[in-house]
């Protein structure tokens, strides 16, 4: 098979990117945070089926932690938007796609660090469907509703932000960076929102080459890529 190469030399666009950075305001006010399936299936090394890397899971929980502890004492909501399939979808394997199904049914697995998925895909009421207990709060909101890699796709996810909570700017954090956070991340912005991705706190099972791709991309097209002390810098200045 012939390897694809790319037809031009890589741009570097840090220069664009930062710029970008520079021209972000805030309104703490109509933020939210947003976690795209960070459930233990993926972060869990005892109980999950298609895990992260032991280190970049261990990256994502601690600064994802860090982040939602901030953004809950600065009065910013925190969402957690999450797949939980039912028996009977996850026996037609339709979750993950055409492309994602097929692979599967043919014993072929994306993921960096295993083989082909140990146990049920966040089967609803699941542990590996739970999002891990320290990323949790009292007050957060939940939507299992989702299905597709877009958060926004079927759920009700557009209404409750848009229409609800009158929001403005989502900031999304989550697993996988290449496929629902980026597909979540297009998402928000083709609804007209605002779209932030927190690199410390998202992370790709099908490896750091995949996480680093869709964070490259995604900076230099439809959205800004914050670290978490970044963000909270932009939410420091913009309460004065």
């Amino acid at each position: 098979m012939k390897t694809i190469t790319p037809p031009v030399p890589f741009r570097d666009m840090t220069e664009f990117k930062e710029k970008m950075k520079s021209l972000l305001t805030l309104d703490p006010r109509k933020t939210v945070v947003l976690t795209v399936d960070m459930q233990r299936e993926y972060l869990d090394m005892e109980i999950g089926g298609q895990p992260a890397a032991a280190d970049e899971a261990e990256r994502v929980l601690r600064h994802g932690k860090e982040l939602l502890d901030f953004a809950r004492a600065e009065g910013i909501p925190v969402v957690h938007v999450n797949v939980n399939h039912r028996p009977e979808e996850l026996e037609r394997s339709t979750a993950g796609g055409a492309y994602i199904s097929i692979g599967r049914r043919n014993m072929l697995s994306q993921n960096a660090q295993a083989g082909v998925s140990r146990i049920p895909n966040r089967l609803a009421g699941s542990p590996q469907a739970a999002v891990p207990a320290s990323l949790v709060g009292p007050k957060d909101i939940y939507v299992t509703s989702k299905k597709v890699m877009d958060s926004f796709l079927g759920t009700e996810l557009e209404i409750l932000l848009g229409r609800v909570m009158q929001i403005d700017t989502v900031v999304l954090t989550g697993i996988n960076t290449d496929t629902c956070v980026y597909a979540s991340t297009f998402g928000a912005s083709i609804r007209g929102f605002k779209p932030i991705v927190i690199s410390d706190c998202v992370a790709s099972t099908r490896g750091k080459d995949h996480h680093w791709m869709a964070l490259e991309l995604m900076s230099r097209s439809i959205a800004w890529v914050l670290t978490v002390e970044e963000f909270k810098e932009k939410i420091r200045t913009a309460k004065g």
